[in-house]
């Protein structure tokens, strides 16, 4: 699998995962373990007009001394934490310490609660928007990570899903207007899940700063894949950007144990209804890409 270049897969009902991890881990909900409650300021000083938000973030360190490759996790519109529990969901839970265990440092950025909110999936008015106020949290997350002595600096990659996915796109295509534009450089490589891609789209000198990783489902009907699919076919874009299109997932196809269910009242939405839940084929495919994927641009010099 050559992420460099562009792969425009449809990969049909098969898993393709070598690699896999113990079912309890798959099942784990009640929140991360061995980790590190941090702090540090948002890049949104222009915006709030005085002091920059203070972010948290849930940081998980690997086993060694390091300098460790790390990964910065965006949530999507429903937050880092489920309303049913109040912990980290899931999901999350999952990646980050799988990623952990594969030696990562990861760095899970909470961009709602420090702003007061806790969930804009059923918000028609989005007082944290992913190309604005997200997009200077990830940078900020970026800078923050290159000032721990235990971490990679130019081995930095990013990784969201939704409307975190979204704030990949934009964080990750800003150009010279970013940290790619800098001397130090931007992230290495990024990953987004099911994003929505009618903003680049409509950007016709929208590309990504390196190589870019998208995994989405056909039959999304929350972000429905073919602004992705239009925007993967841009010659500009070709030679960074791999999209994968599972043709049997919905949104949120890679969370654990999920089954797919409706969700209501979703604010950009048609109808504000939309199927979310697990497709486990489209799972394990993506856990094998993402593993490719993430150690080839992090460890193997890419």
């Amino acid at each position: 699998m050559m992420a460099s270049t562009l792969r425009l897969a449809v990969v049909a009902g098969m898993a393709m995962a070598a690699w896999t991890v113990a079912p309890s881990a798959a099942r784990a909900a009640s929140g991360v373990h061995a980790e590190e409650i941090v702090r540090f300021p948002s890049q949104d000083a222009d915006l709030t007009g005085g002091a920059p938000t203070t972010l948290t973030g849930r940081l998980l360190r690997p086993a060694g001394s390091g300098p460790h490759p790390s990964v910065v996790l965006l949530h999507g519109c429903g937050g880092l934490y489920a309303k049913s529990t109040g912990r980290v969901s899931p999901r999350h839970v999952w990646w980050a310490t799988t990623l952990q265990r594969q030696g990562y440092e990861v760095l899970m950025v909470d961009s709602f609660g420090p702003r007061g909110v806790s969930d804009l999936c059923t918000a028609k008015e989005r007082p944290v928007r992913a190309s604005v106020e997200r997009k200077r949290d990830a940078w900020a997350a970026l800078a923050y990570l290159r000032h721990r002595p235990e971490v990679d600096r130019g081995r930095i990659a990013v990784m969201g899903w939704s409307q975190g996915a979204g704030t990949v796109l934009a964080a990750f295509g800003a150009g010279e207007d970013g940290p790619a534009g800098s001397e130090e450089g931007g992230f290495r490589a990024a990953i987004a899940f099911y994003p929505g891609c009618k903003t680049p789209l409509g950007d016709e000198d929208w590309q990504p700063d390196g190589p870019l990783l998208m995994l989405v489902g056909e039959k999304d009907d929350w972000n429905p894949p073919q602004s992705c699919v239009e925007l993967s076919k841009r010659d500009v874009v070709k030679e960074r950007m791999e999209l994968v299109v599972y043709p049997n997932a919905y949104h949120g196809f890679d969370a654990p144990d999920a089954p797919v269910r409706k969700r209501k009242d979703l604010a950009t939405v048609p109808g504000g209804t939309a199927h979310v839940g697990t497709d486990e084929d489209a799972r394990n495919d993506a856990i094998a890409r993402v593993t490719s994927f993430l150690n080839e641009r992090l460890r193997a010099g890419g």
